[in-house]
């Protein structure tokens, strides 16, 4: 199944909890642009005003910046500017502080990562499945399965 979305959708208010916020007063909006069927894993448009704040992450969150800067550090990362063009991962646990000039905006690739005992089995499966593929002489469906 293919998901698709138009570059104009609308974005709706996603409001930063009260108490991350250090200074300033950040307005976020954000769309979510795809999900996948077990809503493990799902993409979003976000947006957000000048202002300070902590966000602490509960899931992954792989971002692209697409507009806008913003200076980002945490324990062991020291503070560094991102903008247009640039790529961050966040782990799941991740303590960051945002400072937003102006407005930014990012595209977030979020995904749930299953506890680590399930993790690992579906790790295995996933390897068995591509030595069966391969002594059944099918490939993968895509490139990126390699990854």
């Amino acid at each position: 199944m293919l998901s698709s979305c138009r570059a104009n959708v609308a974005l709706a208010p996603a409001p930063i909890n009260p108490a991350w916020i250090l200074s300033g007063e950040p307005q976020a909006r954000c769309a979510v642009l795809t999900a996948s069927d077990d809503r493990g894993a799902w993409t979003v448009l976000w947006e957000c005003s000048a202002g300070r704040f902590t966000w602490r992450y509960d899931i992954e969150e792989t971002v692209h910046f697409l507009a806008g800067s913003v200076v980002i550090g945490g324990p062991g990362m020291p503070p560094r500017r991102y903008g247009a063009g640039d790529t961050i991962q966040f782990a799941r646990g991740a303590v960051a502080t945002w400072e937003v000039e102006g407005m930014i905006r990012k595209v977030a690739f979020c995904r749930r990562a299953p506890p680590r005992p399930i993790a690992l089995l579906l790790r295995v499966a996933r390897g068995v499945q591509r030595r069966l593929n391969g002594l059944l002489g099918r490939g993968p469906a895509s490139a990126l399965a390699q990854a």
